[in-house]
């Protein structure tokens, strides 16, 4: 439970279900963060309404990880990660599902997302949520296979005006909370969380045809490629990072037709579906997201190297800005069952979790001071 108005509802539904529930909040913020600050509170008194027991599990140290230096490392490496579909991948599905399983001992984890899922010879398969505008299935395109079979979507056939009508009706703590669509360790603009993370390192600004220098920017790791606002060089033109440099702290910049493209590669695929990890499995035709916010498009996926889980992507519609670190995620070709998905070019490997990082925490408070 989240504390906000989607996961209050999922409870609410499951236990009118009559199922047995318990309300199970992961903290993963050691500040105030837009998740943990008022989450717990709120949860908390969802349970306490709908008189259910309510747990919680501290996951700081392994969000800090998994998460947070995922992220500032792979800026670092010139990338653009999603730290969302991390989070999704080992804290909230494999990490939240192993504690709930193994100590709280319960057969299912119901979570407010929008996403459907129908039962499966492999276990279980997942499609797209009927409302079309809060379909979250993109950032579950990481999540291992085994922790969706333990996973229920009771939100999955309603739209998020009907969650929020029901969660008003039932006068639910939650019912007027508002959605934050930010990332939730970034308090204060990432560029003051960029600058705070790695400080000040000024670069240039680079034409990509000419190599004529453009001017100065504070450090690579505040751009990403395709980025048009907030660079302030006068080129005469409208101009976009083309390339990221971080070896030399450098930042490209183009016209928009330097950003197009129609081929890419993609590493460490998780499949949703076994039969498509093999290796006669492909080619064939999928509906491919390059980033959340994006309109899927059709391509065409191969194996590019089988043993280095290596895919190559062939759009049939060029792209702008395919950016190193995203998710290419794979549906079918009607854009209904998402097949899993992988880094898009370049990714950082995910290291073991280190335990003794539970005894030096990050501190958000620290950005709130330094606002």
């Amino acid at each position: 439970m989240s504390g906000g108005v989607d996961s209050s509802v999922a409870a609410y539904l499951m236990a009118k279900a009559g199922h047995e529930v318990v309300g199970l909040t992961a903290w993963t913020l050691n500040g105030p963060g837009k998740c943990c600050n008022d989450a717990l509170v709120n949860a908390g008194r969802v349970c306490e309404m709908l008189d259910v027991p309510y747990d919680t599990v501290d996951l700081r140290a392994e969000f800090s990880h998994f998460v947070m230096d995922y992220y500032n490392n792979s800026y670092q490496a010139g990338l653009t990660p999603n730290p969302c579909v991390e989070c999704n991948r080992y804290v909230k599905w494999e990490l939240l599902v192993r504690y709930a399983v193994d100590v709280l001992g319960v057969d299912y984890v119901a979570t407010g997302h929008y996403a459907i899922l129908s039962p499966a010879a492999h276990g279980v398969n997942v499609y797209r949520s009927v409302d079309e505008h809060k379909d979250q299935t993109y950032m579950m395109a990481r999540v291992f296979p085994k922790d969706l079979t333990k996973t229920l979507f009771p939100l999955g056939e309603m739209t998020k005006p009907q969650v929020t009508a029901l969660a008003r009706e039932l006068d639910l703590p939650t019912a007027y909370s508002k959605e934050s669509q930010d990332i939730c360790f970034v308090l204060n603009g990432q560029h003051n969380y960029m600058d705070l993370t790695f400080g000040k390192h000024p670069g240039n600004f680079v034409d990509a045809d000419t190599n004529k220098v453009l001017g100065q920017h504070d450090g690579y790791y505040r751009f990403t490629l395709g980025q048009r606002k907030g660079i302030g060089v006068a080129a005469g033109r409208p101009v976009y990072v083309t390339k990221i440099d971080p070896q030399t702290n450098t930042v490209y910049l183009g016209d928009a037709h330097h950003l197009e493209s129609t081929t890419f590669s993609v590493l460490s695929p998780n499949w949703l579906v076994p039969e498509l990890d093999e290796p006669d499995a492909l080619p064939r035709d999928f509906m491919v997201k390059i980033r959340y916010n994006s309109p899927p498009v059709l391509g065409h996926v191969e194996w590019l190297d089988y043993a280095a889980r290596t895919l190559k992507v062939t759009l049939y519609t060029a792209q702008s800005a395919i950016t190193p670190g995203q998710i290419a995620a794979f549906y079918d070709t009607e854009f209904q069952q998402l097949f899993g998905g992988g880094y898009i070019e370049r990714y950082l490997s995910h290291q073991p979790f280190d335990e003794s990082k539970r005894d030096d925490l990050p501190d958000l408070y620290c950005q709130v001071a330094s606002a």
